[in-house]
């Protein structure tokens, strides 16, 4: 082979093997790169539907010098660089082409519809682990301490149950999924109220079973219900409110109008897939607009989901309240305040009589997505016994 044609082949292999280093090289050094520089930063991952991990803070004590590399691998591990993206293409791929789900927090179900499954949702679907007599009468303990504590002063008191997607579409539920008991903890607890206690739970579940016929209730990649499904729930807590508040008075579904610029959900699907039916479904708007104004937070999320907000209406004589509450309640948020000249929506399932206190409110709603009957334990100690508790 003459010299020449030799040198040639020699360079152009030496600008292969530089052309795959360099290639190599920066591969492994974009993600770093891009979490330096701040690409496709955030803090909630969608598709995972939890909280990403947070820069750990740095300690000059020797434990936390020696944790500080563990930590640091796990912010890396969710932060580098199109992390997202490469995630939502997996996703994207394993649920339109082989129709399983990429998360062991999300079930594929039958036609179409995902559910959430973290948070106690399988666990009460499945039923393996119904309540224990003790863990009832916790409950009832719990509850009615706190109707006492705010009935001594003057302070009316109503638990409501939410429910859960699976409980309204059991049918899209996958039939891999056998479950122990047909009912659920939240059947089982209301059971146990009416037998021993004269504290009235608020079932919201047969009213929107009885809605679900005429519209979706809830989205297929949502794991809570539509504003649709939320005004159902509504009706029935307000209608429940009337009877102590006459002033209160149930919006009905002709005094919405339709509005695509409006959410008809949350702002997170489950897989962070794309809901074609949930982007396309106009929201409801009040026909005579909002009456209700968000006082706090000062730049308010437009779907509720602050850990606390509060609504006024201005120069009214209406009642004022307090809601314990959970996610469920991001989407009642527009439509309750209409009835309060204040209400706070405190994100924590806990009853807590300071905040009472400082609210001085008629009524306090405590509502529970039912998943959570399997993960919360109420602490009936954290509210006195009658008024010698402040």
């Amino acid at each position: 082979m003459a010299a020449p044609q030799h040198d040639a082949i020699v360079a152009s292999r030496r600008r292969a093997d530089l052309a795959v280093i360099l290639l190599f090289v920066a591969v492994i050094a974009t993600p770093g790169l891009g979490l330096l520089f701040g690409l496709d930063r955030t803090t909630i991952s969608e598709a995972e539907m939890r909280e990403l991990a947070a820069w750990p803070p740095w300690s000059w004590a020797l434990p936390a010098v020696a944790a500080w590399p563990d930590k640091f691998q796990h912010y890396f591990e969710d932060h580098f660089a199109f992390r997202s993206r490469l995630i939502h293409w997996q996703t994207t791929f394993l649920w339109h082409v082989l129709r399983t789900s990429s998360s062991d927090t999300v079930i594929a179900g039958k036609d179409g519809w995902l559910f959430y499954a973290d948070d106690g949702g399988i666990e009460d679907y499945l039923q393996t682990e119904p309540f224990t007599p003790e863990q009832l009468e916790r409950w009832r303990l719990t509850l009615e301490r706190a109707r006492d504590w705010l009935d001594a002063r003057g302070i009316r008191f109503l638990f409501v149950i939410a429910p859960d997607k699976q409980m309204i579409y059991p049918e899209h539920m996958p039939g891999s999924l056998h479950r122990m008991r047909d009912d659920y903890r939240a059947d089982q607890l209301i059971g146990y109220m009416r037998g021993h206690s004269n504290i009235d739970v608020l079932d919201l579940r047969p009213a929107i079973i009885g809605a679900k016929k005429g519209e979706i209730l809830y989205h297929l990649y949502d794991t809570h219900w539509s504003d649709r499904g939320a005004l159902v729930g509504y009706q029935e807590i307000a209608n429940r409110l009337h009877r102590w508040f006459p002033a209160i008075q149930p919006l009905t579904r002709a005094d919405f109008d339709a509005s695509p610029s409006t959410p008809s959900g949350d702002k997170t699907t489950m897989l962070g897939l794309i809901d074609r039916g949930k982007m396309t479904m106009p929201g409801l708007v009040l026909r005579r607009g909002w009456s209700a104004v968000v006082v706090d937070p000062e730049k308010p999320d437009p779907y509720g989901e602050d850990g606390r907000v509060a609504t006024e209406i201005a120069g009214t004589n209406l009642p004022r309240a307090v809601m314990f509450r959970d996610s469920f309640a991001s989407r009642l948020i527009p439509y309750l305040s209409e009835h309060f000249s204040r209400i706070l929506y405190q994100w924590q399932n806990d009853f807590d009589i300071d905040l009472v206190q400082r609210e001085h409110p008629d009524v306090v709603i405590q509502e529970v997505v039912g998943r959570h009957l399997y993960t919360f334990v109420p602490t009936p100690e954290l509210v006195p016994i009658g008024l010698s508790g402040t």
